[in-house]
């Protein structure tokens, strides 16, 4: 192999490698991306004698200081400063490579890939940046070995004979076209050596002490998903159920709930108490979500909710029966946690110094956060029993918590319900007495009277149950859990409407529950006086999971192998913090 070429190519390997890690996160602008694309492969070919870089130098220059002054620019005014200076990144690595002469120069270029790497790390969490920093390994150290070799070729242009005597000055394009310096064992023990070296280094990064909360920073502003939304209003988009990106993984500590055939698990986020002009909000009428914390070590505190029904002061408690989650939550542009059913506790991150913690209402908890969760939760997943839930008698008492301010939150309705919607929830419900029957027959209802449609219609100004009711009679999971809720509360039931997932996808090769996007669904809750919140889905029950459990074929196993690769990257790469590196 010629030294000059195997110096070249491992050259830009490794700058290539350095590129497609930094711009791997899709933060870099499309179009600096495939500009700095083109423009390195341009550069290959720009190189003595072929071109005569001493014209052209000046061009690149300016090339140079009109990006620097565009990414700064652009830097202060979006305030993404890291995003733009990568952007720089790439215009000064192409302008460098474009005007490559000497040593010095392929020096410059490696420095220049060493900091899009570096940039890369907080950039790009995702698992490629991996296979980028392996090649830029193996790559880098070739081509630093080679560049120092012909760093001393340019400095002494002198070759060495055995017999000094011998020694002669040649041209330094002779040496630099040899054959004889670089061959394929080269090559191959240098690649060896670095990979060595990667291992020792990897044996560093499981040992040295954690600083922060992770080695990596992805600093996103959060994925959108189309699934969960943090709000409802109704006569919008329908849920997308087909995406099949995921957002949560979870493991249980439940053998029940773990299997592609267990059955489905509510992952509860957000609870809404008010109900008008088509939207589901939270007000602050609603209860706050009375939980207490607990400081535990290594910056994380344990928060307590109420166990179903608990009324007055409560403390922490023996959690040995409800059924340990431990949670990786994707970004999602929500500051909101998941959990089974009814949690009953959550351990989290504390609230750094000075940071106010997020108002949290109906039940919820919410954790401030920048990238991606891990935390542990608790939940009691078995329901009451319908003799349980028909025997449950309303109690209200002015000084309780739970009292006249609760059902004036939860049997809220505003006074556009039409009079037909009113009567007809009456009608359905009948004779019934208690609280679950007259649930229980609005439910049934609506899944045997409705039909599911993600089509969705404009209501043209009418109240928009009224419309999914007596005119369109189809709708999404929101209609139906709206319906629910206003219905139930017209007959005098205290009820919310929910917003979370439900279900996922099994994972076998990794022991967790994958869920998704297209997971994301609807429900409402019926509060019973000595149980607490009580699940209830008015959606039809074909249509409440479109995507799945996951199949047995070989491109579903082979998808869920690469998440759990994935997952194992997040876990023991982005998100190694010292808690987990202690356990």
């Amino acid at each position: 192999m010629r030294f000059a070429a195997t110096h070249k190519t491992t050259s830009y390997l490794a700058v290539a490698f350095a590129f497609l890690a930094m711009v791997g996160g899709g933060t870099v602008s499309p179009l600096l991306v495939l500009g700095g694309a083109l423009g390195l492969g341009l550069s290959w070919f720009i190189e003595p004698p072929r071109w005569n870089l001493d014209r052209f130098a000046w061009v690149f220059t300016v090339v140079a200081l009109v990006g620097f002054a565009y990414s700064a620019l652009m830097a202060v005014s979006t305030g993404d400063y890291l995003g733009h200076g990568g952007g720089f990144l790439v215009i000064l690595t192409v302008a460098r490579a474009s005007t490559r002469r000497a040593a010095r120069d392929w020096q410059q270029l490696y420095l220049l890939a060493f900091l899009m790497l570096v940039a890369g790390s907080v950039l790009n969490g995702e698992l490629g940046y991996a296979l980028c920093f392996f090649g830029f390994v193996i790559t880098g150290t070739w081509a630093m070995i080679l560049f120092h070799l012909r760093r001393e070729m340019e400095d002494n242009f002198l070759l060495r004979h055995a017999d000094p005597r011998a020694s002669q000055r040649v041209e330094i394009r002779r040496i630099l076209e040899s054959r004889r310096i670089v061959d394929r064992r080269f090559l191959v023990g240098t690649g060896l050596t670095s990979i060595g070296f990667f291992l020792v280094a990897v044996v560093f990064f499981l040992a040295i002490p954690r600083v922060g909360t992770g080695f990596f920073y992805r600093g996103k502003s959060g994925v959108h998903m189309v699934g969960f939304s943090d709000g409802v209003k109704l006569g919008g988009h329908g849920r997308l159920k087909g995406d099949a990106t995921v957002v949560m993984r979870v493991k249980l500590s439940e053998p029940s709930l773990r299997g592609r055939n267990a059955p489905y698990t509510y992952w509860r986020g957000v609870a809404f108490d008010h109900y008008g002009g088509g939207e589901w909000t939270r007000t602050r009428s609603a209860p706050n979500s009375r939980n207490l914390s607990e400081e535990l070590p290594g910056g994380r505190e344990r928060r307590y909710l109420p166990v179903r029904g608990e009324r007055g002061p409560y403390g922490a408690r023996d959690l040995s029966d409800a059924v340990e989650q431990d949670i990786w939550l994707e970004p999602m542009g929500s500051d909101v946690v998941f959990a089974a059913s009814a949690p009953v506790a959550f351990e989290v991150p504390a609230p750094r110094r000075g940071e106010r913690r997020p108002l949290e209402r109906n039940d919820e908890v919410r954790v401030r956060r920048d990238g991606a969760l891990h935390y542990r939760a608790w939940s009691i997943v078995e329901s009451p029993s319908p003799a349980e839930l028909r025997a449950a008698v309303p109690v209200v008492e002015i000084n309780d918590p739970y009292g006249p301010m609760f059902d004036r939150a939860y049997r809220q309705l505003p006074d556009e319900i039409t009079p037909r919607t009113r009567a007809l929830a009456e009608q359905i419900v009948g004779d019934a007495t208690t609280d679950y029957d007259k649930a229980t027959r609005l439910r049934d209802w609506l899944q045997g009277n409705l039909s599911y449609s993600l089509e969705l219609r404009d209501p043209g100004g009418r109240e928009p149950i009224d419309y999914f009711v007596f005119e369109r009679k189809a709708g999404h999971c929101e209609y139906f859990a709206s319906a629910f809720a206003v219905m139930g509360r017209a007959v005098g039931l205290r009820t919310r409407s929910v917003n979370g997932f439900l279900g996922g996808e099994w994972n076998e090769y990794d022991g967790y529950i994958a869920v998704r996007a297209g997971d994301a669904h609807s429900w409402s809750e019926v509060y019973f006086d000595g149980h607490g919140w009580v699940t209830f889905d008015a959606t039809p029950a074909g249509e409440i999971d479109r995507l799945g459990r996951g199949s047995g074929a070989w491109r579903a196993k082979l998808r869920r192998w690469m998440d759990s690769v994935r997952f194992q990257w997040n876990k023991w790469v982005i998100d190694y913090d010292l808690t987990q590196q202690l356990s």
